[in-house]
């Protein structure tokens, strides 16, 4: 059944609130207080999201589905070096925005969303190294291990995949 008008746009908004706070504060946020922000009720957030884990998953899911996006689009380009290093650069920055993307990255194990940025990032990586551009020691699950590191310090971590000249 369709949503009518006004529970998409509560929806939508709760959604967009959720991933605010929890980019923000990380997981400690409150149901409460995501619905106040959203200007919806308690029990709106929980009719649509049974428990706290299903709403951080159904806001990393749309995370993870842009990541994805500028993964594929990494994956267009034909410079394969630069094409991961952009990559490797927009998901640390991600990460370094989004605490909820490190916390909570094992609530969407097994989606969709979490197994195509694994096989999109595994293509950049054997990219990469068959360009020469990456160490051949590292494999795609090596550099998403790397991710949340590399938030904070994502040159020293590139220096450290790129392979030797």
């Amino acid at each position: 059944m369709a949503l009518r008008a006004d529970a998409r746009r509560n929806l939508a908004r709760v959604l967009e609130v959720a991933g605010e706070c929890f980019a923000e504060r990380g997981l400690d946020v409150s149901v409460d207080e995501i619905a106040r922000r959203a200007g919806v009720g308690h029990g709106t957030v929980f009719r649509r999201f049974p428990t706290k884990d299903a709403l951080v998953a159904a806001v990393l899911r749309e995370q993870l589905r842009e990541v994805v996006a500028f993964a594929r689009e990494a994956l267009e380009r034909p410079d394969a070096g630069p094409a991961f290093e952009a990559f490797f650069r927009h998901i640390a920055a991600s990460y370094e925005q989004n605490r909820c993307l490190i916390e909570g990255v094992d609530l969407v194990a097994g989606t969709p969303e979490k197994e195509e940025l694994v096989a999109n990032v595994r293509e950049l990586v054997a990219r990469a190294q068959a360009a020469g551009e990456l160490r051949r020691d590292v494999s795609g699950d090596d550099v998403l291990t790397l991710v949340p590191t590399a938030a904070r310090f994502p040159e020293i971590v590139l220096d450290g995949l790129r392979a030797g000249k």
